[in-house]
């Protein structure tokens, strides 16, 4: 049984979900901006706890690389890093766009394209275009949204 802890704070949702051998088992989402920072630990400590697991118990952590909130990806990294090294455990880097994809591959045939899109304010969003094999066909880039 791998037992990964996932963590999310490239966008406003501060996202934390344990998962089993690819099983969702406990999942918690925080709506609230700016309060990534304040929170992220507690939501770590109650995913796992909820699931009736211990911070011990893990095999492994995962946690969005970006892109998105520069900020916030700061703040998963570094807290990510931090259980990594005081556990000795690995840590796994996932690229946001391509986890949001991967989520639709599925849906879709091969005549299809994905597109997933963050917001990067200022009329920006970051995006990425994958078939549905997960090959990438854009590189991930700021596009202006006119």
């Amino acid at each position: 049984m791998s037992l990964i802890l996932s963590i999310d704070t490239s966008t406003k949702v501060c996202s934390v979900a344990l998962h089993s051998d690819g099983k969702l088992l406990a999942i918690s989402e925080l709506y609230t901006e700016k309060s990534h920072s304040g929170m992220l630990t507690t939501l770590c400590e109650n995913v796992v706890r909820y699931a009736g697991f211990s911070l011990n118990d893990l095999d492994a952590f995962a946690v969005a690389k970006g892109p998105g909130s520069y900020t916030g990806l700061r703040i998963g990294v570094s807290t990510a890093k931090g259980f990594c090294f005081a556990l000795d455990k690995p840590l796994i880097a996932v690229n946001t766009l391509e986890a949001m994809a991967y989520q639709l591959k599925d849906f879709y045939d091969e005549t299809h394209l994905l597109c997933p899109m963050i917001d990067a304010r200022r009329m920006e969003v970051y995006c990425q275009i994958l078939d549905n094999q997960m090959n990438v066909i854009s590189e991930t880039e700021a596009k202006i949204i006119n």
